[in-house]
């Protein structure tokens, strides 16, 4: 009895996120979302000129990615495959996003090869610390992707000063109604299959470093309190700490 309450309860949680929240509420805050934007010019050729890219983004800054998915249209997204993936991925169907579905803890291969074929036919956007973290940690799926496909990476961020922070792995932000997101992107970084183990690894924590790097400029910018794991650093070249919260 306990076990069927708990299943009608979730699946009644789950049309609400999708029809209320999905489809009413959040394409109206999203409206009211003031954006300052920071976008290299190399990434703003290729979206006019068609040509494909790899977008690298952390999974707490989701939401306020629905922002720019148009300028990188078409674009598709890989999604987990539990319950809470469905969600998504319905929701990012009402802003024009596709979903891939895979993780890279269950089926990782799997999904690898999804997001290849993806790539033949449109830009794919990927957060390196999903589905289930550890938060701000780049896995090697996003270099995999790059190496197998030849796409460059760019990686985007937004940081805003109204947010709601959910007690998740990752800290979910949701801004908040007529919020002013400020992004910033950069790149391109390329990388070849024919790269050694130790270059693709050296190349994983580049990307991770200057991920963590340009979130933690972010929230300072903001006001937004630093998370203290984007503070640290992995490669050897890129040992120094981020910019300290005022």
């Amino acid at each position: 009895m306990r076990s069927s309450f708990k299943s009608w309860r979730r699946r009644v949680l789950q049309w609400l996120a999708v029809n209320v929240f999905g489809r009413l509420l959040l394409p109206l805050m999203v409206r009211t979302w003031r954006v300052d934007a920071d976008f290299p010019e190399d990434w703003l050729v290729r979206a006019q000129q068609g040509e494909r890219i790899l977008l690298a983004f952390w999974h707490n800054r989701q939401l306020g990615m629905l922002r720019v998915a148009a300028m990188l249209q078409p674009v598709s997204v890989l999604v987990s495959q539990h319950g809470d993936g469905e969600i998504i991925a319905q929701i990012m169907a009402r802003f024009g996003v596709g979903a891939v579905r895979g993780s890279s803890t269950r089926g990782g291969t799997r999904a690898l090869r999804r997001m290849i074929d993806a790539t033949r036919q449109t830009n794919v956007a990927i957060t390196p610390d999903g589905p289930l973290g550890p938060r701000y940690e780049a896995k090697d799926g996003v270099t995999s992707l790059a190496a197998l496909s030849g796409l460059p990476v760019f990686w985007v961020s937004w940081s805003t000063d109204r947010a709601w922070i959910f007690k998740s792995w990752d800290r979910f932000m949701l801004p908040k109604p007529f919020a002013r997101l400020r992004f910033a992107a950069a790149g391109p970084m390329w990388l070849d299959k024919s790269m050694a183990r130790e270059a693709l690894e050296a190349l994983r924590l580049e990307l991770q470093d200057r991920m963590r790097l340009q979130t933690a400029t972010l929230d300072e910018d903001t006001g937004l309190a630093v998370d203290p794991v984007l503070r640290q650093r992995s490669s050897p070249d890129e040992n120094r700490s981020a910019p300290a919260a005022r």
